[in-house]
């Protein structure tokens, strides 16, 4: 009788160290997990940033290049015009 009660108390006592075991387990996976999710979102956010950098830098360039190109059209028209006067 105390061997079949010690048995069943070592299994008990097994079992239970082992689900605490797995649990401390479940929550480095858990916490990882989170980690990598955490990394990942990051990344995206980072890389979308810098491609709405590339694309205001493209639209900046190409309102840059079209300022150019009307102010120089503006000096040939002034320059016509007071070709015409003369």
């Amino acid at each position: 009788m105390r061997s079949k009660l010690a048995i069943l108390l070592t299994t008990v006592l097994v079992s239970s160290f082992g689900a605490t075991a797995c649990g401390g387990v479940q929550q480095q996976v858990e916490d990882r997990a989170r980690e990598e999710v955490e990394k990942g979102r990051q990344q995206v956010e980072d890389r979308a940033r810098e491609e709405i950098k590339k694309g205001r830098q493209q639209v900046e360039k190409k309102v840059q290049d079209g300022q150019k190109q009307v102010e120089k059209q503006v000096q040939e028209g002034r320059k016509q015009v007071e070709k015409k006067a003369q």
